[in-house]
């Protein structure tokens, strides 16, 4: 089954689909006691907390409440994980008798190829007893369960259905659409994305739903009549979570639209240091897939083992130490008489931006304790600011690589707006911290950022891009040039950066590499190992005499208004193009926009 454009070409950052209402949907187990299970809307705190410890199903309204399927979904509940088995109990009303369940309401169930697998055969086994028994309580005499037809419907649910996110980027539970949406296959270099729509059902949306479909089967007719005169089933009732497609790419007439189904930054290249004799090379491979095993275990475990006991130091200490020393192959199993080999992440690696990821909020959380710690005793969050440098270094740097790998692969628009967003979040709140305002206390000068409006850049115009995008979308990224707008925001940024970076990277051992993050065209000169004890660049200052009141460093404090401009500035340029490239991903009116206006204090029509 595929999907393809129809009569006309469609341009990038065009809604293909109206809002498609889902087949099926169901809230993953930990959110239904916080969110309504027909909308996903999330509820007033005063009506969840009292049914905390209560497996229910809550709704927001009478007219969500109308569509409550069955008493069987609450006795699910008692079988964690339900979101699976609720989804597949509701697509039963909408599904054909055990003879056809091969295909339900046109989408594959995939039936026999999963139970052939021990451990999918056994999971499904046991969700479809659990239907089963749930649908005893209101089954009528003499009905009885149609166990096949069970497993297909479940089938179908780990085939088909998505993840549903809300506007904070959570996955909160899951929806199956129909061939309108299901039918558009995977591609690692996609030419659209699709978003989810919550909304309670009285609220009016925040967009014009007057979208077209624009895409249709590939074929009229096929040997198996699928798509001859099939009957799409028109959902839930109108209920639950919507998804629209959105391209991100420009399609030609009767192109296949594609889709990405997993995270496109996947793993490219390892690194190996010394590889002077081409003897190694004919074994590089087995050492990178050990090297590259070792190096995401070690990488999963620290990171677990922040989330789980709250150090962010230790984190911070082990995951630097990995970047930069890497992995000797005596944590390898290197054969006898072979010369050492030492692995280290490739600055581009995917793993790395992984790691840039859990350092940038390792060094925020540090951040954060630090300044609580200092306000309590009342001291001077010096070394608190320091540790929120870092983290906007790790958020910028993120963003740049990204956006490199982005010049290679435009699919990756969704993620480098993503990036680019954060970025500009974590460089805006280290420019407004308090931190900055205790200088005053010791004589020093205090800034007072002025509004947005009066940072207006003349040389790159993204304000008024990013102004004229949420007024009229698709329509002004044609006109103003999608090359142009990047072209003039690279530039903007370049200009910062040189004023910015060595202050941001100021004390850390492997940022400081990074003369450029804007540019990566070192790192394929020269497989060598990096010298970390290199000159810092011009803009770097000695970050450590803030600690003192000697003379030099009250001169060094002299240039924080600077500093704490150009770091604002560059925060606005990051957030005004993440919300650029988020206008083409998602529709100028999407949560994106209006969390990105409130980033900026927006004030703007």
């Amino acid at each position: 089954m595929e999907m393809r454009a129809g009569e006309e070409d469609i341009e990038i950052g065009e809604d293909i689909t109206p809002s498609v209402i889902p087949l099926s949907y169901a809230l993953h187990d930990s959110f239904i006691h916080s969110h309504c299970s027909s909308c996903f809307s999330r509820l007033p705190s005063a009506n969840f907390t009292q049914h905390h410890h209560v497996p229910t199903l809550l709704y927001c309204s009478s007219i969500c409440s109308s569509s409550h399927f069955s008493p069987a979904e609450l006795h699910l509940l008692h079988s964690p994980p339900s979101s699976d088995l609720r989804a597949a109990l509701r697509l039963l009303p909408l599904s054909l008798p055990s003879s056809s369940t091969n295909r339900i309401c046109g989408l594959l169930t995939n039936r026999e190829k999963l139970m052939a697998d021990e451990e999918i055969s056994a999971h499904v086994r046991y969700g479809a007893k659990a239907i089963a028994a749930a649908r005893r309580i209101e089954m009528v005499e003499n009905e009885k369960n149609d166990a096949v037809l069970l497993e297909a419907a479940l089938c179908l649910v780990l085939t088909n259905a998505v993840e549903v996110h809300d506007n904070e980027g959570r996955s909160i539970g899951i929806a199956v659409y129909g061939p309108n949406f299901s039918w558009i296959n995977h591609s690692c270099s996609p030419n659209a994305c699709y978003r989810s729509i919550i909304s309670p059902p009285d609220n009016v949306l925040p967009f014009s739903d007057e979208s077209r479909l624009r895409i249709l089967p590939a074929g009229t007719e096929s040997d198996n009549g699928v798509h001859n005169n099939i009957e799409f089933s028109k959902g839930c009732s109108g209920s639950g979570p919507r998804v629209i497609v959105r391209s991100i790419k420009r399609i030609k007439r009767g192109e296949e639209v594609t889709v990405a189904y997993t995270d496109l930054l996947q793993p490219k290249e390892i690194s190996a240091s010394n590889l002077a004799s081409s003897s190694l090379s004919s074994e590089l491979s087995f050492y990178r897939d050990e090297a590259t095993r070792k190096l995401t275990d070690y990488v999963d475990e620290v990171t677990a083992e922040y989330l789980a006991v709250g150090d962010p130091e230790s984190c911070c200490k082990k995951l630097e130490n990995m970047l930069i020393t890497g992995l000797l192959d005596e944590q390898l199993e290197v054969r006898e008489g072979k010369s050492q080999l030492n692995f280290r992440l490739h600055a581009l690696h995917h793993l790395a931006l992984n790691t840039y990821t859990v350092l940038a909020s390792a060094y925020k959380i540090r951040a954060s304790d630090l300044f609580s710690l200092h306000s309590e005793v009342g001291g001077l969050p010096w070394e608190a600011l320091s540790m929120s440098r870092i983290s906007a270094a790790y958020s910028l740097l993120l963003a740049t690589a990204t956006y490199h790998l982005f010049c290679f692969e435009s699919s990756l628009l969704v993620s480098v707006a993503n990036f680019w967003t954060s970025a500009g979040e974590s460089l805006l709140a280290l420019a407004k911290s308090s931190a900055w305002d205790s200088l005053g206390k010791c004589g020093f000068p205090v800034l007072n950022l002025s509004p947005l409006a009066k940072h207006k850049c003349s040389k790159c115009s993204l304000l008024e891009s990013f102004e004229v995008n949420l007024s009229f979308g698709q329509d002004h990224i044609r006109k103003a040039g999608f090359d142009s707008v990047s072209s003039r925001f690279l530039d903007c940024i370049g200009s910062l950066l040189q004023e910015v970076w060595g202050f941001l990277i100021q004390g850390d051992r492997y940022l400081k590499m990074f003369k450029d993050p804007t540019d990566f065209s070192w790192l394929g000169k020269s497989l060598d190992i990096w010298d970390f004890d290199a000159e810092l660049t011009h803009n770097d200052v000695d970050f450590n005499c803030w600690t003192n009141k000697s003379v030099s460093g009250i001169e060094a404090l002299g240039y924080t208004d600077q500093w704490r401009i150009n770091t604002f500035q560059l925060g606005v340029h990051c957030l005004l193009y993440g919300g650029f490239l988020a206008g083409i991903c998602y529709g100028p009116h999407s949560h994106w926009s209006s969390h990105i206006r409130s980033a900026l204090n927006y004030e703007g029509k």
